[in-house]
């Protein structure tokens, strides 16, 4: 297990992150490798975008009102407008925070502590995870996105909005994380939603263990080599799609028209 003791004030930092292994890391490496291991380095940062900023809003109401209140003053310029009155996402974000407490059942799966930080040893790597709401029967993860329509990832199809975000993948770590720290006991891993939509749609979604369990082993198959990337012992290979591909891009060639027609890689 690596020696870095977690705060809430450390979690989040380059330090925290070279240190152990999370979801968020994970899901950086089977984006884009390359990208993962300039920002470990501290080589690349990726710009806070308004959707992260609007999740971490809802996060923060929901965490109680200390939290709110060091949100809001920490990015109160890009929440509010020089008159005062807050920007349409944040607006839209009240409303969705609204529609979700006037919903019982949401807001039972809501009761927990919040933001509950725990490390674990996984496969022989050291993990780390903060988990949204921890009851002592489950583990809920707070998500926002557009819709709950199918998504088509090229290579996969169309997938639920919950698997094209490995979303199942993040909850099934969390999962694992929480059975190291008690007695290997799996507890059940829920996904409260809310849509961006107007009005914006809610659900509390149960994960079944079956796929919870194949996202564990495909990570278990995985990890010698995101390790390898993480060490340098194996260059990290590009997606050559996100803005650090772009941004970082080299030609040593000219490339043939007809990778552009067929997506053919060339010799």
């Amino acid at each position: 297990m690596a020696k870095f003791e977690l705060t809430a004030e450390n979690y989040y930092s380059l330090d925290a992150n070279n240190a152990y292994w999370s979801a968020s890391l994970i899901k950086e490496f089977m984006d884009c490798p390359a990208r993962a291991c300039a920002e470990l380095r501290g080589e690349y940062e990726r710009p806070k975008t308004t959707a992260l900023l609007v999740g971490g809003y809802i996060d923060a109401w929901f965490e109680g009102d200390e939290a709110y209140s060091l949100y809001v003053e920490r990015y109160h310029d890009e929440i509010f407008q020089r008159n005062g009155k807050p920007r349409a996402d944040f607006v839209k974000a009240d409303e969705m925070i609204n529609r979700a407490t006037s919903d019982p059942v949401f807001m039972e799966y809501m009761e927990g502590d919040k933001q509950v930080i725990m490390t674990a040893d996984i496969f022989g790597f050291p993990f780390k995870a903060k988990f949204d709401v921890f009851h002592p029967d489950r583990t809920v993860d707070l998500k926002t996105v557009k819709d709950f329509e199918p998504i088509y990832k090229p290579g996969q199809g169309r997938l639920s909005f919950a698997d094209a975000w490995n979303w199942v993948f993040q909850m099934a770590l969390y999962q694992r994380i929480r059975a190291y720290n008690e007695n290997n006991v799996l507890k059940p891993q829920y996904l409260n939603c809310i849509t961006k939509q107007s009005p914006p749609d809610i659900d509390a979604i149960e994960l079944d263990q079956e796929s919870l369990d194949a996202e564990m082993e495909v990570l278990q198959e995985h990890m010698p080599l995101y390790d390898a990337y993480k060490q340098g012992v194996i260059e990290p290979p590009r997606c050559g799609r996100c803005a650090y591909c772009r941004q970082s891009k080299k030609l040593s060639k000219p490339t043939r028209l007809e990778y552009y027609r067929t997506g053919d890689i060339e010799e």
